[in-house]
């Protein structure tokens, strides 16, 4: 139940993304129309991952898990059976918010594991629910679509998300609330939500009102002066939503910092992949769907290979070679061009970047809670996801600017040639991202004055997930909540 969350995000959203032009056509939808269609999700997921990740902390996270399955269900199924426009959004909204309460309250559950082995376990079988999720959705999406009809993108996952709620009491024992129960931080929830839809509505608005229009930069001021208002709530409060030490674990703060690195990688490469494959290369977007199911395919070796490496080096170490190796595969798509074949030259690209990317992501998943004390968890992976969520909407929006102003600038050279331009250099921009991250994580270590150079031998660990901080938290993260 616990990978189902994760399953259910990622298919969900390659599967809408697919049907959105049957789903235009439908309703009659224009633009704008489309544009919130999109953001009717993407704003509640981005702005509640923290109240999701905190309500379970504070009311056990059993109970939230389950009301973000409804939640989600409901939306689903508001979603496939909407008439119109009316009904298609708040479905949308409600499929936000549920994936807002399940997706840090699962990750809260999984770190809680008494068992070092087991918890890396369960991260690796998150990062191969996703996978899977990631290689099923285009193609199903593509599928259902022509097949049955846009209704069916979203009616075919509510069994997927009805099985789980059900089974979750029955797998799930009942345990009591991590965190001592008390009210919520209304005005610090209030704060953060605010904030984090105004970053998420500038970085999608710049698609299509530019990075210069007076509402991206609008929205970009609003959203520092939410986050400032929200930093000296949690500062003066004494019941925060966000306890402000937990950013001092050095290896929760370098997992949150080097993580969006992974995340901008992958989603770039998915998102201008795609487009790459149907523009430059002429594969229809069936076939384009399938030519990238082997990054999601490969999650299910990179996986086993992350959970293998985590059991004999630091995740430091593991994290930043990661990165390294995702580059490569980043830098192999941006040497490819119209004259290149799939088998010898596309696939192995996508392979590596598979591999880098999934075992990357299974070491920050296991390292962002690893010693964050156990009535933060829920908290610490909703700013964890947060992170993440924010990052892979970035690239999507990044990426698809540089392509675009590239290929604009190349214009003379052709429309081919021009379109591979463009898309060269976002693969590019990407693949120095995901050095930049490997490099970040390696700076900062996950121990004050500890690099991803010492490994868990030389550093006299015997379990490099495992250490004596996870069960006892380091002084400074209770001090913080003083």
């Amino acid at each position: 139940m616990l990978t189902t969350t994760n399953f259910l995000v990622v298919f969900d959203g390659l599967v809408v993304t697919v049907a959105l032009p049957a789903l235009q056509h439908s309703l009659g939808l224009g633009r704008v129309g489309m544009q919130w269609v999109m953001a009717a999700y993407t704003l509640p997921l981005g702005g509640m991952l923290l109240l999701g990740g905190r309500c379970g902390d504070r009311y056990g996270r059993r109970p939230v898990l389950i009301t973000g399955f409804a939640l989600f269900i409901t939306g689903l199924l508001l979603a496939g059976l909407a008439p119109a426009l009316w009904l298609l959004l708040p479905g949308r909204m409600l499929q936000g918010a549920g994936a807002a309460l399940a997706v840090p309250t699962s990750f809260a559950i999984i770190s809680a594991k008494p068992s070092p082995v087991e918890r890396n376990r369960l991260f690796a079988a998150v990062a191969v629910a996703g996978g899977v999720g990631a290689a099923g959705g285009a193609v199903i999406g593509g599928v259902v679509t022509q097949g049955l009809g846009w209704r069916y993108v979203f009616l075919l996952s509510v069994p997927v998300a009805l099985l789980a709620a059900l089974l979750t009491p029955k797998v799930l024992d009942r345990e009591p609330p991590a965190s001592k129960i008390g009210g919520l931080d209304l005005p610090g929830v209030a704060l953060s939500m605010a904030g984090l839809m105004m970053l998420v509505f500038a970085i999608t608005n710049t698609e299509t009102a530019g990075t210069v229009s007076f509402s991206t930069f609008g929205s970009l001021a609003l959203s520092a002066v939410a986050f400032a208002g929200f930093i000296l709530q949690q500062r003066r409060t004494a019941d925060p939503l966000l306890h402000l030490g937990i950013l001092r674990v050095p290896s929760f703060r370098t997992a949150v910092l080097a993580m969006p690195a992974n995340e901008f990688a992958y989603q770039g490469s998915v998102f201008i992949g795609l487009l790459f494959f149907q523009q430059a290369l002429g594969y229809s977007p069936l076939v384009a769907g399938l030519a990238f199911s082997p990054l999601g395919l490969v999650v299910l070796i990179g996986s086993s290979v992350a959970n293998r490496l985590l059991r004999r080096y630091r995740w430091t170490v593991v994290a930043s070679c990661a990165q390294f190796v995702s580059a490569v595969g980043l830098v192999l798509l941006a040497l490819a061009g119209p004259g290149s074949a799939y088998m010898p030259h596309i696939l192995p690209s996508m392979l590596i970047l598979g591999l880098g990317t999934v075992v990357g992501a299974v070491s920050f998943n296991v390292a962002a809670g690893k010693d964050i004390s156990p009535d933060d968890k829920g908290v610490g992976y909703g700013v964890f996801e947060t992170a993440k969520y924010v990052a892979g909407v970035f690239a999507v929006a990044g990426l698809g600017s540089i392509a675009a102003a590239r290929t604009s600038s190349a214009g003379a050279t052709g429309h081919t040639a021009a379109l591979t331009s463009g898309y060269q250099l976002a693969f590019a921009v990407a693949a120095l991202t995901a050095v930049i991250g490997g490099v970040l994580v390696a700076v900062l270590g996950d121990a004050p004055g500890t690099g991803a150079g010492q490994s868990a031998r030389s550093a006299g660990a015997t379990d490099t997930c495992d250490t004596s901080a996870s069960a006892h938290p380091p002084d400074h993260v209770n001090r913080g909540k003083q």
